[in-house]
């Protein structure tokens, strides 16, 4: 930390399992190690993850925001950043952010910034996009998790360039570098997988087919999926439709993604929607060669080659390619390594909360 204690809040539409959300409450424990005074609002339910940050010391305040817009959730709002005094109200994605901005507006807080994890393409996001570009001339800056995500932000949602910074997501490495894979030590068997939550844009039936296609080659190979979601039964159904319950195991949401990811030789990231995934880095941290579609930013923190084996999104013949090169390849261990390396040097979420803070404290000065 480099000057006073920033009093930070992040906005959030709840602290249910996910990407965005894990980034939130690491970043907020970071913020908090760092000597800062970190919150987070959520501003519908709390979520499961609520009581991880409340263990590493981080308030967590839940406005329980009913469906349609509501002011008085932003008078709640308001309220609880003056008593808290709050420096910088960050929220993330579009979805609450005109929640966070008008509630900062009402408090008197002058730097909000807003973070998008994605592109945004999404129906269910583009319906958001009208309310995120009416704030635009009263947000301090706009954070995306890649390169790409800035370029599209820039080139088709209109936000200005110079409003617009990327600052990579981060992850405790800790526990993934201490429990490194051992990927291809068990050749011929080869076991694939992958955690996420079971929704359309992950795209897991995709990946389920590709496999199939695998097994041709390969089979002794195995497949993993460790999440849970809305289309959970519709994944295990396609499994058996297949008829490959002996080598597709769903084991449901994992309490230990360290040994989950420890037990697998490649890891495989079959969406066709995404920003920066964290998991792809604590995949990575754990010592494992990478299977992915080609997107969002993804392809600049796994070297293709290197690293890396892209497919195009949403196309099952691509991915089983993708996943049978990595099966062939002799130097996975290797690769591995390679991984791990990377992810040391550029992951860490203490680089990302200092980013932040840089971020923050130029707003502020100005």
């Amino acid at each position: 930390m480099t000057g006073a204690p920033l009093r930070i809040v992040q906005v959030v539409e709840n602290l249910e399992v996910g990407g965005l959300e894990r980034l939130a409450v690491d970043l907020a424990a970071a913020q908090k190690r760092a000597g800062h005074h970190p919150a987070i609002f959520c501003v519908c339910h709390p979520g499961a993850l609520a009581a991880q940050a409340e263990a590493a010391g981080v308030p967590v305040f839940a406005f329980h925001k009913k469906p349609g817009f509501t002011w008085s959730n932003i008078r709640a709002m308001a309220a609880e950043l003056k008593r808290l005094r709050a420096d910088v109200v960050h929220t993330h994605n579009s979805v609450i952010h005109h929640y966070g901005l008008l509630a900062a507006w009402r408090a008197g807080v002058r730097v909000t910034v807003n973070t998008r994890h994605g592109l945004g393409v999404l129906h269910s996001a583009r319906r958001q996009d009208f309310y995120f570009g009416a704030t635009m001339p009263w947000t301090s800056a706009v954070v995306t998790v890649s390169e790409d995500g800035r370029d599209f932000f820039v080139r088709h949602r209109g936000v200005p360039k110079k409003k617009c910074q990327v600052i990579y997501n981060g992850v405790p490495l800790a526990r993934f570098l201490e429990n490194p894979a051992s990927p291809g030590a068990l050749r011929p068997r080869l076991r694939f997988g992958t955690v996420g939550r079971m929704v359309p844009a992950k795209a897991h039936d995709v990946l389920i087919r590709a496999f199939a296609q695998v097994l041709e080659r390969h089979p002794q190979a195995e497949l993993h999926i460790a999440g849970s979601g809305a289309l959970a039964q519709a994944n295990a159904a396609l499994v058996r439709e297949l008829g490959l319950e002996r080598s597709v195991h769903l084991p449901g949401v994992t309490s230990d993604p360290p040994l989950f990811l420890k037990e697998l030789d490649v890891f495989v990231l079959s969406s066709i929607s995404e920003g920066m995934p964290i998991v792809v880095q604590e995949a990575m941290a754990a010592g494992l060669p990478v299977v992915s579609t080609r997107i969002g930013g993804v392809p600049e923190m796994a070297p293709e080659g290197a690293v890396a084996f892209y497919a195009q999104p949403g196309d099952v013949g691509s991915l089983a390619s993708a996943m049978l090169e990595a099966a062939d390849r002799p130097d996975l261990a290797a690769m591995g390594a390679e991984a791990r390396r990377i992810a040391r040097e550029r992951f860490g979420i203490e680089r990302t909360e200092e980013a932040y803070e840089a971020l923050f404290r130029r707003l502020l000065a100005r």
